[in-house]
This record gives C-alpha cells, sequence and structure tokens, in this order.
C-alpha cells in the first residue's frame, strides 16, 4: 500500500506542476465537452486539477493499493479498470477525456468524448481515483512521450521542435541507420501494433527521425523537421480524421504535403504512441521511487 498524497506530490514534481501553466489543450476541450454532454465536472474534479487541468482529478480514498495506467480513459480502458479495481486504486491516464480520430480505412470519428455518468458515479462512489498528465508527459525527458519513442529507437536527441507547454512536444533524434521498410517494422514491434499509417517517400537509408507522441499532423512542424535534416516522422497519427470542415482541411494539407515531402511518415495510432511511455519510462519510474508495478490498460482497438 502506498499514500495517495504521497505519490500524488511526487508525481507533481516530476512533471514539474507547481511552475506549468494550465494546460493548453484540456483546459479548452475538457470544459467545451462537457458543456456539451450538460455535465458539471468541478462536481467530482479537485480544486488543482480545476486550476491547471493536470494532476490528480479524482481524488479516492487516502491508501493507493493498485496503480493503473492507460493512455485514454475511453469508456472501453474504464470497463476494464472497475473490473479489476479496488477501492483506493489509482488511475493514471495521459489525457483526462478520451479522443477518437478516425481509423486509416476511411472511418471518421468524434473528436473529443467526456467520462460517462455512469463511469463518473462508479468510480467517485467505489473511492478511486484518476490522475491526468497531458503537456507536462508531452514534454519531459524523463518521463515523456517522445522522450520514449526516441528510447525505444536507441537513438539519440539532436534537438527538440514543435514549442508546446514548457518544452518541445517534439524531438529530433539520430538513429543507426534503416530502411524505411525496417522502419516500419521497427514501430509495429516498438508499439505493439499490426496496422501503421504510410506516406511520403520511401527511402533507402533513414538515420534521423522526428518522433511526436499523439498528434502529428501539424504541416508546419512537418516542414520544420523535414528543414532540419530529418528524413522520417514517427508519430501517433499523420492523418486524424475528426468529423467536419476543420478536420477535412487538416487532413487535406497533410496529403499535399505528404505529396512532395522527402520524408517517409508512419502513424502508428494516437494511443498506442502514447501508451509506450506508460509501459516503459512511467513503470520503470514507479518501481524504482514507489515500489509498483502499473497495471497497463490497452484500448482493444488502437485505431478508433
Amino acid at each position: 500500500m502506498a499514500q495517495l498524497q504521497t505519490v500524488v506530490d511526487d508525481l507533481d514534481r516530476l512533471f514539474e506542476l507547481a511552475s506549468a501553466a494550465p494546460d493548453i489543450a484540456m483546459s479548452r476541450h475538457l470544459p467545451q465537452v462537457y458543456a456539451e454532454a450538460g455535465v458539471d465536472w468541478r462536481r467530482w474534479a479537485t480544486p488543482e486539477f480545476a486550476e491547471k487541468f493536470n494532476g490528480l482529478m479524482i481524488r479516492g480514498r487516502p491508501q493507493v493499493g493498485q496503480v493503473f495506467a492507460a493512455c485514454f480513459p475511453s469508456a472501453e480502458v474504464l470497463e476494464q479498470w472497475l473490473a479489476l479495481a479496488r477501492p483506493g486504486d489509482l488511475l493514471i491516464t495521459h489525457h483526462p477525456i478520451d479522443v477518437r480520430n478516425g481509423h486509416p480505412d476511411g472511418r471518421w470519428a468524434e473528436g473529443f468524448v467526456p467520462i460517462g455518468s455512469r463511469h463518473l458515479a462508479a468510480i467517485t462512489g467505489r473511492g478511486l481515483s484518476m490522475y491526468a498528465v497531458h503537456a507536462p508527459m508531452d514534454t519531459s525527458r524523463e518521463v515523456g512521450t517522445a522522450a520514449a519513442i526516441v528510447e525505444a529507437l536507441g537513438g539519440t536527441v539532436e534537438g527538440g521542435f514543435w514549442p508546446y507547454g514548457n518544452g518541445f512536444a517534439g524531438l529530433l533524434c539520430r538513429v543507426p541507420p534503416l530502411s524505411s521498410t525496417e522502419l516500419i517494422a521497427t514501430a509495429r514491434r516498438i508499439f505493439k501494433v499490426d496496422l501503421v499509417e504510410v506516406a511520403g517517400r520511401q527511402r533507402p537509408v533513414i538515420e534521423r527521425i522526428a518522433v511526436v507522441g499523439g498528434i502529428g499532423d501539424r504541416v508546419a512542424e512537418m516542414a520544420a523537421a523535414e528543414d532540419h535534416g530529418a528524413q522520417a516522422w514517427l508519430t501517433g497519427e499523420i492523418h486524424v480524421r475528426i468529423e467536419g470542415d476543420y478536420g477535412r482541411r487538416k487532413y487535406a494539407g497533410v496529403r499535399a504535403f505528404a505529396a512532395g515531402t522527402t520524408m517517409t511518415l508512419i502513424g502508428v495510432s494516437h494511443a498506442a504512441s502514447e501508451q509506450l511511455v506508460l509501459r516503459t519510462q512511467l513503470s520503470r519510474w514507479f518501481a524504482e521511487r514507489h515500489s509498483l508495478t502499473p497495471h497497463l490498460l490497452d484500448e482493444p482497438q488502437w485505431w478508433r
């Protein structure tokens, strides 16, 4: 058993939440999706989370038995958690709400999705806790979504790009030479996915890779990475298929960029790309700091 507040304080220090500004994306999206659902999210959120949109989101019992971890608090993940959790258990997620960005087979999706009322009632009623950390985990070099990808590739960081929060969402790294075909196979192995989305140019030799966890469909950042010598772009999603005019414009922009780029563009799914840091760096951190091994909750379908 561990004290919840001890674990929370340690996580807050790891991700430097005391000096972090309110989360860039979640301070906008989370209130919006709950307002659209007619749910007063402040009734169950801690005051600290309501200010920063990172950190302890739901406070349960003071002692933690088991720690769970997942990229999104999707309905499917929450069902898995609630089937296993005992009062006081803690779920750590990268996102405080779900996001569904479509599928490479052509399916489009609704985007951000709030935690449903039934699941919220079960979580609060059973004394469970939830901790979410978004932008600070994207930019962390110790336990970070991009940093974990570089580590898994056996790469060396050469610099950051895509300014975000208190750092950079993307990292440019040097890796031992490999071909586009070999990099695609490596991505399938690292992220434990069968399906990857590939665009751009196939290259016989790749030595510099730009990596971004999650959504990587910003053309300006792709172009900047290419200008800095990146020969491949490895991310969660090179295309985000969110219904609506904005999503269609973004999709068309990436298609146009992919037609002329010299890089190989690889997407492994949003959730799988950011589950990696939980499976590797965060799990290692918990083992070293708290002698706990987080129980990973995978999405049943990585592409959604």
